[in-house]
């Protein structure tokens, strides 16, 4: 357990491992089954997820689709955590979580059939050298999952820098065309051709009401039960503020899934496109 002197120093992703919450993709569970459809995931693939924290993902697709998982977090407790949680749903046999760093994956060249890196390439200050690292490990064929949070309208530059303290992390201005071109441009840069095959794009409920709910009960746990009261109350105030804080810079923002395929040559852009009726 943290001491408490040092319990405001921590930042949204070590705090997860602290609280141990099962820290979920935008669109929760819902992505997870929405990916495994469109990305035709079953129990012949094999999947590395960057960014795992403390295993919902990669514990939820494999127990979804059968298929054998990789999670990677450069946050010990974390894997800690999600090593003990794909136990519990007994899947633990089909996943391996390790302490990795997304610049410099531990794998061989087209190794996995589906990378998931979800929203993890924001907490990442080079972005160009972990997306060349997710492209490097992805087989010919294989399908990257990308599922960013991106503005739809301009927030406050003190939100942002607000957020920034917040996750550890130099939060940009970016909208979806961005995060297209940023992974487009990168693949160009390392000679892979990618093709963005699905997307589908959401935006955020205002949850303030909720939020209070929520904390109760994820810190309804073994772990934090065993604390003194006063520590107990610490935890919970900056639990609170991290999620009310994260919900009001989520009423300027959207987020979308998008499937790239890596190919080894990349198609014509389409003419006549269509729209759901």
């Amino acid at each position: 357990m943290v001491k408490v002197r040092n319990l405001n120093k921590l930042n949204y992703s070590e705090w997860v491992a602290l609280i141990r919450e099962r820290n979920r993709p935008s669109g929760g569970i819902k992505s997870v089954h929405e990916v495994a459809v469109n990305a035709f995931i079953g129990p012949s693939k094999k999947v590395l997820e960057i960014g795992c924290n403390t295993g919902f993902t990669s514990v939820n697709l494999s127990l979804l689709t059968g298929c054998r998982c990789v999670g990677i977090d450069i946050n010990k407790d974390s894997i800690k955590e999600a090593k003990k949680y794909s136990k519990e749903q007994g899947v633990d046999k089909r996943i391996n979580f390790i302490v990795a760093n997304a610049l410099d994956l531990p794998f061989d060249d087209e190794t996995f059939d589906v990378v998931w890196c979800s929203n993890v390439t924001s907490f990442i200050e080079d972005k160009e050298k972990a997306i060349s690292e997710y492209l490097r490990v992805l087989k010919i064929g294989g399908t990257l999952v990308v599922i960013p949070i991106y503005y739809i309208r301009k927030p406050p530059k003190k939100l942002i820098t607000e957020v920034s303290n917040a996750i550890g992390a130099k939060v940009k201005f970016m909208e979806k065309k961005d995060w297209i071109t940023l992974f487009n441009n990168v693949s160009l840069k390392n000679n892979y051709k990618l093709e963005l095959y699905y997307e589908k794009d959401y935006i955020y409920q205002d949850r303030s009401n909720f939020i209070r709910e929520y904390v109760d009960c994820i810190l309804n746990k073994k772990h934090l039960l065993k604390l003194n009261k006063e520590d107990k109350e610490i935890i919970k105030k900056r639990t609170l503020n991290f999620f009310y804080l994260f919900n009001k810079n989520l009423k300027y923002a959207g987020y979308s899934i998008l499937l790239f395929q890596k190919r080894k040559i990349k198609d014509e852009i389409e003419l006549f496109i269509t729209k759901e009726k």
